[in-house]
């Protein structure tokens, strides 16, 4: 059987390793963090002090939308289980004055227990069973005997992960003129609701917030908690100390909001590679001599989660196709 390693365990990653897996081939997913998700990444509350400890809360993408018929139909069948849910079609929009009008779009989709149940349930339905957690790879090169994992060789190799970080561990790939954007995540607890009803809202034309999302709503168990994305201008000067920025998203959002207390408990979170401010219309990038490729939300037209999904899918299509070739 042939041997291949996928590094990213986000949802490119997972999809790249459930088409290989699919073809026959004998899989490794390394991923650095704790849990299967990426971006997608719904933490669980814990000290906080309030009554929804134990909650999970979305803090890195907010939804997303389907237009290709074959994630179209994965995601149905998300719905069918429960795992997915449609959300909503309708955002607020704010200035720096406050809320101004409501704007209609796809049907945007989210899930009860958090984005990361949609890769967990993915990497599941796919039977992946060797996902090697808090894995941190060093280096992925490439040689006249193939690529390799920290001086593993393995017949094919994929890399699902922002370029920036790809490119830290992978020379081979080509350079990049992506521009990625960083985001802090801020979380709001409160003790019950104290805003208008709403799912989410775009801040336009302000200097500290570009969204908040209510993720009870968001979620489907109407729990008073809001998360709110902070400017990737004001959020690169505070990379190094996310926390320093509470105070002033924390005064944002009640004035884009009209909340006239402060949370019960705040917390944050950054992100240094949220999201690319182009993608290629090209699927992913595949080596020209050896089975290895770069797959993501900057490919397949991102960035989305769809595209994500796609570009991983895709990949793995590729490399399968490959180690047929080499069998």
């Amino acid at each position: 059987m042939s041997d291949a390693s996928v590094v990213g365990g986000g949802i490119s990653g997972v999809a790249c390793a459930a088409a290989l897996t699919s073809y026959g081939a004998d899989v490794r997913l390394l991923e650095r963090s704790h849990r299967l998700a990426g971006r997608m990444s719904s933490p669980t509350l814990r000290d906080s002090g309030t009554r929804f400890d134990g909650r999970v809360t979305d803090i890195g993408a907010s939804y997303f939308t389907t237009s290709d018929p074959d994630f179209v139909d994965v995601v149905d069948r998300l719905i069918a289980r429960d795992v997915v849910r449609p959300w909503t079609t309708s955002f607020h929009v704010a200035g720096p004055g406050g809320i101004e009008a409501v704007s209609t779009g796809p049907m945007r989709y989210a899930a009860p227990l958090g984005l990361r149940s949609v890769v967990e349930a993915l990497a599941e339905d796919a039977g992946l069973t060797d996902v090697v957690l808090g894995s941190e790879v060093a280096a992925v090169q490439v040689s006249e005997c193939g690529p390799s994992i920290d001086g593993q060789l393995v017949e094919a190799a994929a890399i699902c992960m922002p370029g920036p970080q790809a490119a830290a561990i992978c020379a081979s790939l080509p350079p990049t003129t992506v521009t990625w954007e960083p985001v802090i995540a801020v979380t709001c607890v409160y003790d019950r609701q104290r805003w208008v009803d709403l799912d989410g809202v775009f801040v336009n034309d302000d200097p500290v917030l570009t969204w908040i999302a209510d993720d009870g709503r968001r979620r489907g168990d109407g729990a008073p908690v809001l998360v709110a994305h902070v400017n990737p201008v004001l959020a690169a000067f505070h990379l190094a100390d996310p926390a320093s920025v509470v105070p002033l998203a924390v005064a944002a959002v009640r004035r884009v909001l009209g909340i006239d207390t402060y949370p019960d408990w705040v917390d944050s979170h950054r992100w240094t590679f949220a999201k690319p401010l182009s993608a290629s219309d090209e699927p992913y990038w595949l080596h020209d001599s050896a089975l290895l490729g770069h797959a993501g939300d900057a490919w397949a037209g991102g960035p989305r989660v769809e595209a994500a999904w796609l570009s991983g899918r895709l990949l793995g299509r590729t490399l399968t196709e490959g180690l047929g070739a080499a069998s």
